[in-house]
This record gives structure tokens, sequence and C-alpha cells, in this order.
């Protein structure tokens, strides 16, 4: 289980790249399409189509990595290194270059002892000196008549050297766990979707899971039988929007992030969690300065880029209308976007 089946159905939609002004078009125009009057991007914003990078800044489009199939964008905190899943027919690896799209190089194989390998979703740690991501490297040998478990677990690796090590044991036969994260101001917290069965009879579920690096414990923040996912967290660690799954909906949410956990709450913290955009909303990420969360959102048959601005006084809240940065183009609603000063 990877999104609700509201979303799931749209991903069929996501093809192709380019850029242009227009009006809306009926079905993907092949182009990233601007509107007539632009939203002025702050910083560096990173979002994929058809599998092509595109970096959004001021009123400027510029598409980088050009032959390069692209997902999950990651930028560390200086905005002066990218890091992506670079795709190949069978496999997928983790590059990293520099914020033009130079010095590229991957930081982890596309094959080894278990056959080909995928990798998606790199996260820096806010120092740049530490990288999360996902990976099915460590599955077992499997063929049609002994089906073994591949799901895609969570990895951390020092860019400076040393070995990648797993960090968290998916559930089997769930997919795996996604959308690793480490916390800001708090490299030693990560958060990230677990993917698991829940409820009576069992379906499957998402749960949003905080883990102490340090000592191991892990706390669900989201209750059992939620299809809560892709949670990002604000530039200061002190917030988490996420996306809930309703009938129909995907939302995005908001709510506080205690400094650490020792149990499970009651409540589960996600129950409190303040609506910030209804809709099918996909890959929020924050602004740097935490002013604002941008994502992609379902509209007229398009995924397209939204900014909604936001502020922490005296509780997290919206403070306007999200605001279209492109108009029927189609975006990757199953990439991550990234956002850099």
């Amino acid at each position: 289980m990877r999104r609700s089946p509201a979303a799931a159905l749209m991903m069929v939609m996501l093809l192709m790249a380019g850029c242009t002004q227009s009006g809306a078009p009926p079905r993907d125009p092949g182009k990233v399409v601007l509107p007539v009057k632009q939203v002025e991007v702050p910083g560096r914003l990173y979002a994929t189509k058809g599998r092509s990078l595109y970096r959004f800044s001021g009123t400027h489009l510029t598409k980088l990595l050009a032959g390069i199939k692209v997902k999950d964008p990651a930028v560390d905190a200086s905005g002066a290194q990218l890091a992506f899943a670079q795709l190949q027919d069978q496999s997928s690896t983790i590059g990293i270059c520099d914020a033009r799209g130079r010095n590229l190089e991957s930081i982890t194989p596309a094959a080894g002892p278990e056959g080909k390998l995928w990798a998606f979703a790199p996260h820096y740690s806010d120092d740049g000196q530490r990288i999360v991501y996902l990976t099915d490297r460590l599955k077992q040998p499997s063929n049609p008549q002994n089906l073994r478990p591949n799901d895609l677990a969570v990895f951390g690796q020092d860019l400076a050297g040393g070995p990648a090590r797993r960090l968290v044991v998916p559930v089997a036969y769930t997919g795996g766990d996604s959308d690793p994260a480490l916390r800001p101001g708090a490299n030693d917290q990560l958060l990230y979707t677990t993917y698991l069965y829940g409820g009576a009879p069992l379906e499957p579920v998402a749960r949003l899971t905080w883990m102490s690096l340090r000592t191991g414990a892990r706390v669900y923040l989201s209750p059992d039988g939620a299809r809560n996912f892709e949670p990002a967290l604000s530039p200061d660690g002190r917030f988490v929007a996420f996306v809930r799954a309703g009938s129909g909906s995907d939302d995005l949410y908001v709510m506080p992030l205690a400094p650490s956990f020792s149990r499970e709450a009651q409540p589960a913290p996600s129950d409190a969690a303040l609506l910030l955009q209804a809709g099918i909303v996909s890959e929020p990420v924050w602004a740097p300065d935490g002013s604002a969360i941008a994502f992609l959102m379902l509209l007229k048959g398009s995924f397209d880029l939204f900014i909604l601005p936001v502020a922490n006084e005296p509780t997290l809240h919206a403070t306007g209308p999200a605001k279209a940065v492109t108009h029927g183009s189609f975006l990757d609603a199953d990439s991550r976007l990234a956002w850099s000063p």
C-alpha cells in the first residue's frame, strides 16, 4: 500500500516534460505550464515531471540533469548539494551532484549479491553530513516458486565515508516503509511512514513513526487503522506536515512534535492535527524559513504545484489560500519535492 485508492488511480496521468504558458489543457501537454499570473517562488523549489528534474526560483523555471530519469529530489540545508533517485530500467541508485546538476556521482550500487537493487527517497541531515534513503538492499533471494520479502527499508549513510546501515526492518510483504527524514536539530531522531496491517479484519494501514537512532526506540504517532503518510518536518523541527487519507481524499494536516517520545500517547498526536488543505494532496515540503508549505494537488485531472503560506503564532495556521505555481502540468505526484534557500 502506497497511497489511498483515489490518489493511486491518478498516478497513471504522470508523463513527459517541458515549459510554457497557456490556458488549461484537456490532457497532459507534455510541458510544465506556468499560469499567466505567475507565483514567485522564494529560494529554489525542486519537482519532477515525466522523471525530469525542474527547479523553480522566483518566476524562473530551469530543467536540470538532461537525459537522466529522476525521482525524489532532496537538497541539503545550504542548497549547495542535490540528491535524488536516478532511475534505470530495472534498478535505481541514489545520485548526488551540485545545485547546478554537475559532478554527478552515485552513492549506492545498482546491483549486489541480491541482484538488481532499488533506492529512493533520499533525505539530508541538517548538517549535510548524513543521508537516509529507502532501498531493498539485503533482500532475500526470491523466485516465483519461493517468494521472499523484498520490501524497501530505511538505510542511513555518512557522506564522509563508511558503509550504509539498515536502520529499520520493515514489516514483510507490505512494500516496505517510506518517507524517511532526519529531524532538524536532532539528527538522532528519524521520522518515517510504517506500512503494515491493522484493524479487524486486517487491512493495509500507514502510520507515522518516530524512532530514536540512539536507543532504537520506536513510537507510532498515529493510531492503528490510520492512513497517515508523507511526513515533512519543519525547518526548526517543531512541526510535522503530513497527508491523511480519507474517503476519496488525501488531505494535508499539520501537528506539533514533542521534543522526544518514551511511549505511545493516547490519543495519538496525529488525532489532534490541524487540517491545512483539503483535496487530493501529495508530497508536502516546508519553505526553508518555515513560512510556507509546498505540495502537489490534484485539480481538474492534473497534479500541480501549490504554495500555502503559514505562520506559527499563536499556533500554526494558514495565512491565506494556496497559490498555484503550475497549471495543468501533470507533475509526478509520487516524487518528493525539495526546497532550499
